[in-house]
């Protein structure tokens, strides 16, 4: 009887190993599995502000048939506003609020985007290049560029109700994008230009 009731403990003390191990292995996977969710979304947060890995190649016009592409960012901080016609007004609103950024500092420059994928379809290209112009008072201090089909505008995940404000460091990575009334132009951006300005104007 005696050894039958060893027997049955070391059953149970067998039993209460391998579930020790069990949960120990568990919680290890648990860990790894935290640290490579971590390590993975990381690169794609930067001051509390979701953003894409790299700028999307592009080439685009502006109204007066000026073409551009991501070779004019390389080497310079750019601020880029995303906009619409549906957001005209308050993209003027943010340009301009954002223009003395790009004044006081000469390694900054600001281009817009603007998504024409709901435009009119039966009213010409050149009258709408005219009427967007003539509505966008800061239209000729900065360089707004027209994305007849969306493309560029979707690639970098804006939309036509809101206007969005992104920051591309020199390389050309996607550091900051936040929509215009959610960012703090004092509180984070500003800050984060003169960090990669290397705190000089």
């Amino acid at each position: 009887m005696r050894r039958n009731g060893e027997k049955g403990e070391m059953g149970r003390n067998k039993t209460s190993i391998r579930f020790e191990r069990f949960r120990n292995m568990k919680n290890k996977m648990q860990w790894l599995l935290t640290v490579a969710t971590v390590v993975y979304f990381v690169p794609f947060i930067v001051f509390g502000s979701e953003v894409v890995n790299r700028f999307v190649d592009f080439s685009l016009e502006d109204p007066h048939e000026k073409k551009y592409s991501q070779t004019d960012m390389e080497g310079k901080i750019t601020l880029v506003v995303l906009q619409s016609r549906t957001t005209l007004q308050t993209a003027v609103d943010c340009k301009t609020e954002l223009k003395s950024l790009v004044q006081d500092n000469q390694k900054v420059q600001m281009i817009a985007i603007m998504d024409l994928r709901k435009r009119p379809p039966f009213v010409p290209k050149s009258v709408l290049k005219a009427k967007i112009s003539g509505q966008d008072s800061t239209s000729k201090e900065i360089p707004f560029l027209l994305d007849w089909d969306g493309a560029v505008t979707k690639a970098l995940e804006g939309e036509d109700s809101k206007c969005k404000v992104l920051v591309v460091d020199p390389a050309l990575k996607v550091v900051y994008k936040q929509e215009y009334k959610q960012a703090g132009i004092d509180s984070e951006i500003k800050p984060l230009l003169a960090e990669l300005s290397g705190g000089k104007k």
